[in-house]
């Protein structure tokens, strides 16, 4: 990050000139801590990020706590604003800042069925607090597919991948978004995005927040499940009905889940995997791929052109 951002953000958020800002990660990298202040700070480019849909994250992660589910709060600046703007020498930043969980990311879960099962329970009640509030939220957030152009999503990468993304878009498209299989979701909530505290969960980083099925949503956690197990390469049948049978048994003590629902996770497993592919694909130019990314995505292709069953 830029020295002359760095100091705007020290300025904003009262720091002192002393502390460190220490680069905690992020998708784009640009996550920090100042563990003087125990403060997380995203710097957020505003040419890719809407202002309007900021305070649409902030309002549901607001709603999110006020009704029990715990997350890191938002922190204002000293200015008393949840969005700061700050310029640099090349790009323009929104700031968001947030409070410090101290915690452990969610990493060993795979033979703990409690932990799935609280996973499924916490993920079961964020969606039933959107279904009671979505008088309140729904007229304000993007659809599915607000960030996903049908044609150029998948153009150029093959005629099986872009016939495979034809069928899906036309299936997704034509599916019911009543408000029982509908609505507000965090739509990435795997284990990296949860930290155990106390014995708590937190559920962290609402950007990708939403409309969308539920059954969606709930297949996000599943298929990062089953990626992190296939590498470990153990039975991924057994894994899944196990972890299914936790994680919606938990899922189900604060929400509903019918039978219908469940029977789109498969679906719903498959269309990630291809996306996935695709927006990896699509994010990063082969040669800024690590070898390690390039082999992973060479992995996904041949499943998806060789139409290997995602529960497999």
């Amino acid at each position: 990050m830029q020295e002359r951002a760095i100091e705007q953000v020290k300025k904003i958020y009262d720091i002192d000139n002393s502390s460190t800002l220490e680069l905690l990660g992020g998708f784009d990298n640009n996550v920090y801590l100042c563990r003087d202040k125990n403060i997380v700070i995203k710097f957020l480019d505003k040419v890719t990020h809407k202002k309007e849909y900021l305070l649409n994250e902030l309002e549901v992660i607001n709603l999110m706590m006020t009704h029990g589910i715990h997350t890191p709060a938002p922190i204002p600046s000293k200015n008393g604003m949840v969005i700061e703007l700050i310029k640099g020498m090349k790009k323009d930043f929104y700031l968001v800042a947030f409070s410090y969980v101290k915690g452990k990311i969610l990493l060993d879960y795979e033979e703990d069925n409690q932990l799935i099962k609280q996973w499924g329970k916490t993920l079961g009640k964020m969606h039933n607090i959107s279904k009671n509030f979505a008088f309140k939220l729904d007229n304000f957030f993007v659809d599915w597919n607000y960030d996903i152009n049908f044609e150029k999503f998948s153009k150029g990468k093959g005629q099986l991948i872009e016939k495979k993304w034809r069928t899906y878009m036309k299936k997704l498209s034509s599916m019911s978004c009543n408000q029982d299989m509908y609505g507000i979701v965090h739509h990435d909530l795997h284990n990296q995005n949860i930290i155990i505290s106390d014995n708590k969960m937190y559920v962290l980083d609402f950007g990708d927040v939403r409309k969308s099925w539920y059954a969606y949503d709930a297949s996000i956690p599943v298929f990062h499940a089953l990626e992190k197990n296939r590498k470990n390469k153990t039975d991924n049948i057994k894994f899944y009905e196990r972890f299914t049978k936790y994680f919606f048994e938990g899922y189900c003590e604060t929400s509903n889940f019918s039978i219908d629902q469940f029977k789109l996770i498969p679906f719903f497993l498959e269309y990630r995997l291809l996306y996935s592919y695709l927006f990896f694909i699509n994010s990063f130019p082969s040669n800024k791929m690590s070898s390690d990314m390039k082999n992973s995505l060479d992995r996904m292709r041949y499943r998806i052109e060789n139409n290997v069953p995602f529960i497999t």
